[in-house]
């Protein structure tokens, strides 16, 4: 006769299902929530759903218009969000552990390396991270060809094989001209205004979804925009700014990392933010790129 009995079952943990609720409730958007985890809105329906099925309730209240936690939700998220949290810093930590012998993390940027980006590379190891300066026309094909291990870039993202790890820096957009031109000392600049004005776009193999989105093609009330010059860096286009008529749409904190005497900078009421995003390619991930992308967003970015 067997005597042996066996040992203490371990219920399975629904990890999956927790990290997805655990990102989902930062975010109270399932389009976000999709976004961040890199899967499809219904795959995080699909797993919320899950999650409510093995706890055998509802865990949020959905509508048309928003997302909120039940009571159960909220008791559930206080115990498993802070334990996701622990569970993701124990497993970078040992990911940069063993990233300290191999190469630094390959970061590319466009325009500059903005404040909150310089602060997290400085929570990283001394000489952890590589920074490479990109094209303001050329986005994605360095991550693409494996270049590169992140990149900092313009929003949006539609990329087949990359995957948005983090969007911040929501910025209002401004228009540069030169200090003699006709509008240098006005206080804004106005859709009838911005429609009469030749602008400078970003040359280069960008997609055209971003081009758009970067250099609109209309003004938000339908009157067209007209780009007859193009640049391939930001500097560049500044600089033939200084030097003709033309204008040149870009964000407010890229106002004050290039400031110039020949330059003024007007905000453009109505027109859409820009956004930035940490990108990273579909290759075999660097260890540290989970723990750049912590720190940026501990750092308030």
């Amino acid at each position: 006769m067997d005597r042996t009995t066996p040992g203490p079952v371990l219920p399975e943990l629904p990890l999956q299902e927790l990290e997805c609720f655990s990102v989902l409730v930062r975010q109270l958007h399932f389009g976000r929530t999709a976004q961040l985890l890199g899967v499809s809105q219904g795959r995080v329906s699909q797993l919320i759903k899950r999650l409510e099925g093995q706890v055998g309730a509802p865990v949020f209240e959905r509508t048309s218009r928003r997302v909120e936690l039940t009571e159960l939700g909220r008791e559930l998220a206080e115990q498993v969000v802070p334990a996701v949290d622990r569970l993701r810093v124990g497993f970078e930590a040992a990911r940069a552990r063993a990233a300290s012998t191999e190469r630094p993390l390959r970061l590319g940027f466009q325009c500059a390396v903005y404040e909150p980006v310089a602060r997290a590379i400085a929570g990283l190891a001394e000489g952890a991270a590589q920074l490479v300066e990109l094209s303001w026309g050329d986005p994605f094909s360095h991550l693409g060809r494996g270049e590169i291990d992140l990149a900092i870039v313009l929003s949006p993202c539609r990329e087949d094989g990359l995957r948005v790890l983090l969007e911040f820096s929501r910025q209002p957009m401004y228009v540069a001209v030169s200090a003699g031109h006709r509008l240098a000392g006005a206080a804004s600049v106005s859709a009838d205004e911005l429609a009469g004005l030749a602008l400078i776009e970003p040359r280069g193999p960008a997609p055209d979804y971003w081009r758009r989105a970067n250099a609109p093609r209309r003004t938000p009330d339908g009157r067209e925009l007209a780009y007859p010059a193009g640049a391939a860096t930001l500097q560049e286009g500044l600089s033939t700014v200084a030097s003709t008529r033309l204008g040149l749409l870009l964000c407010e904190a890229s106002t004050a990392y290039v400031q110039r005497p020949d330059i003024r900078y007007l905000p453009v009421p109505g027109l859409e933010p820009s956004t930035l995003l940490v990108v990273q390619g579909g290759r075999r991930p660097h260890p540290l790129a989970g723990a750049f992308v912590r720190a940026l967003t501990a750092v308030g970015a």
